[in-house]
């Protein structure tokens, strides 16, 4: 609440009725009064017209704390009605004998009050105003969009965190109905074995019209826009090259962004490979156009064997690494952390451009775990889907527009279950 028409009250003219506060106590006063102190109180108490306390107690005793003799207010009667109604529900949020469903629900309408008033703001913000951990506020945001749903089993829970308990399952249930309809696009029956997970497919085509579920971990290797279709010291001649222009590079990112609601969980995992070429572009083209939050410092693979592009022998080194973006959509913790560079030689027996599975397992740690959907767009040989499975991945799906690859890619992933299946 940083507009409107301000007032300089004297505190010690204001009356606080604390029988009737709904904070039992007030947490962590002195924290909030080292912020005030050093960055100035940005949001003003509220007061009736008689100086009785209205909202801002812990703001009012911090301010006391400091030695303030005055402090900035604004009258009940001067904020806006959606503005009133957010304090209304900050106090509701803060009471101790409100029910655990209206609780929830008070949380839902507040968060989308201030969404209207400030369009960045984020369950972190959120969390931050009521006093809550962000993961607490997107629990109670569910929930009471299953309680405004009309849900029977959420609605006659007795507790918190019972209703979790039934929606967490229930997100299960949904996970095993996803694999289902990954069988079913796949045509895949039930009783057969797992699905092929590799589809022939342009992922430029086959986005914009997706309607599975949805995948909480997108790995990307588009073609670099650096013709290396056209490079003699690749395996290009040797297993064929693939549109490898500008202008595919940033179409293929273009799709992803365009589709990431469609294709994407709110809170997703992202890795991309990319050239430092672009390295710059990329990054702003990211945090341009999507909600994807990529780390500046890329993961690294050293190629042990010293295999790679020499521009020039005559001005400069050979160039025997690769880098790959990482990121999120949402506060997506890493499954565990890991250093950001890995050394492995190079594997071009299938593909030009084969990403070799040890380097992709490595870094797949951070990511994959028992509970992932894994999308990879421009999945080639394969060999990610395979790194992701290998870390028992929930479900992986890759596309591949050429149909030579896309072959090899699902004779190799058959024969790597298989041998999965037999050493276990």
């Amino acid at each position: 609440m940083t507009s409107g028409e301000f007032h300089s009250v004297l505190i010690n003219e204001i009356t606080c009725e604390r029988e009737t506060r709904q904070r039992a106590d007030l947490d962590d006063v002195n924290i909030l009064a080292d912020s005030i102190h050093r960055l100035g109180l940005i949001h003003p108490i509220v007061l009736t017209r008689d100086n009785v306390l209205v909202s801002g107690e812990r703001r009012l005793s911090a301010c006391i704390s400091l030695g303030w003799t005055h402090i900035s207010s604004q009258y009940v009667d001067e904020v806006p009605v959606a503005t009133l109604r957010a304090i209304e529900l900050e106090e509701n949020v803060k009471r101790r004998d409100l029910p655990w469903q209206d609780e929830c629900l008070a949380v839902h309408e507040y968060f989308q009050i201030r969404k209207k008033e400030v369009p960045d703001f984020n369950l972190f913000a959120c969390g931050t105003e009521l006093g809550m951990e962000h993961s607490t506020v997107s629990v109670k945001i569910n929930l009471a969009e299953e309680l405004i749903a009309r849900n029977p089993r959420i609605i006659e829970a007795p507790k918190l965190s019972t209703a979790r308990g039934i929606m967490e399952r229930a997100e299960a249930r949904r996970d095993d109905e996803s694999i289902l309809q990954i069988r079913k696009m796949l045509q895949v029956k039930p009783e057969e074995e797992e699905p092929d997970a590799v589809i022939n497919r342009d992922f430029l085509s086959w986005a914009p019209t997706y309607d599975g579920p949805k995948f909480n971990f997108v790995h990307c290797d588009f073609p670099f826009g650096i013709g290396a279709d056209s490079f003699n010291q690749g395996s290009a001649p040797t297993h064929g090259g693939y549109a490898d222009t500008e202008e595919t590079y940033w179409n293929l990112c273009k799709c992803l962004t365009g589709n990431l609601r469609r294709l994407t969980t709110d809170s997703c995992h992202f890795m991309l490979w990319f050239s430092m070429h672009f390295y710059t572009q990329t990054l702003n083209f990211f945090n341009a156009n999507s909600d994807i939050s990529l780390d500046p410092f890329p993961l690294v693979w050293i190629k042990s064997d010293n295999v790679g592009i020499l521009p020039d022998p005559q001005r400069g080194p050979r160039r025997i690494y690769e880098t790959a973006f990482f990121g999120s959509r949402g506060d997506r913790r890493v499954v565990a952390p890991i250093s950001n560079a890995y050394s492995a030689p190079t594997d071009r027996s299938q593909h030009m451009s084969i990403k070799p599975e040890p380097v992709l397992r490595n870094f797949f740690r951070m990511f994959v775990d028992q509970s992932t959907f894994m999308l990879d767009p421009t999945c080639g040989s394969g060999s990610a889907l395979r790194a992701a499975e290998s870390l028992n991945a929930a479900l992986v799906l890759g596309l591949e527009v050429n149909p030579d690859f896309a072959k090899g890619a699902s004779l190799a992933m058959r024969k790597f279950r298989t041998l999965r299946k037999v050493v276990a």
